[in-house]
């Protein structure tokens, strides 16, 4: 493990406590400079909901924290200094290797190409380095309460992207409700499902109902698949 790793081992145990024990959400910071890391654990230090358990600036050390402090959620930088693509792999062996973590990007990386295999992969939220330090902190809660946050830049990028793509090969998916579609449409916004419930005038748990329709219908596993299967298929 670099010098740049840390692992909170002594407060923070293995992550194997029961959850009933676990009063807080297990943070991972990645990002390859110590200043960036110092500032994001700072900031979430005065979250009682939230505990940094490590911090690392490489891909291995990474993955290594990641096994031992099995985090609830990873903050990554994309661009780890050895090229876009370290991080977006970084990206991918967490989803596949720690069923349940979530990862948000945040990245100054303005490739637009990272962007969406980054997005393709399924992580909860992609926000650039500039956002304001409350808007990292609310999507940091909301990707653990299970929304996805992309600011509007990125949305943007990934939905002209997704556009301008080849029709997939996957059949269009089953006739959806008017409801359902309604759903579909304020998701591509990058609305919430608290936010979409709003505009609705309907529960959050009703939006949740409608969106597991959605991935069932269109045969994806994660929330942020569902915009980008529809659009594809063109149903947005």
């Amino acid at each position: 493990m670099s010098v740049d790793a840390v692992l909170d081992h002594r407060r923070y145990g293995t992550g194997q406590e029961p959850a009933i024990l676990r009063r807080t959400a297990r943070v991972l910071l990645v990002d390859g400079q110590a200043i960036v890391r110092f500032g994001l654990r700072q900031l979430l230090a005065a979250e009682p909901e939230l505990t940094v358990v490590g911090e690392a600036a490489t891909a291995r050390d990474a993955l290594l924290i990641a096994d031992r402090a099995a985090p609830d959620i990873v903050v990554l930088d994309v661009d780890l200094g050895h090229g876009d693509t370290v991080g977006v792999d970084v990206a991918r062996t967490l989803l596949e290797r720690r069923r349940g973590v979530r990862v948000l990007v945040l990245t100054s990386c303005r490739d637009r190409e990272v962007m969406l295999r980054t997005v393709r992969l399924g992580v909860h939220g992609y926000l650039r380095k500039g956002a304001d330090t409350a808007d990292i902190v609310r999507a940091v809660h909301a990707v653990l309460r299970g929304e996805s946050v992309f600011d509007s830049r990125t949305t943007a990028v990934v939905m002209d992207m997704i556009r301008a793509d080849e029709p997939g090969d996957r059949p269009r998916g089953q006739m959806l409700t008017e409801r359902e579609n309604q759903v579909l449409k304020l998701l591509a916004t990058g609305m919430s499902n608290r936010e979409i419930g709003v505009r609705l005038l309907i529960s959050e748990a009703t939006v949740k109902f409608h969106v597991r329709n959605l991935r069932d219908k269109l045969d994806v596993r994660r929330r942020t698949e569902i915009v980008y299967t529809a659009t594809r298929q063109g149903m947005v």
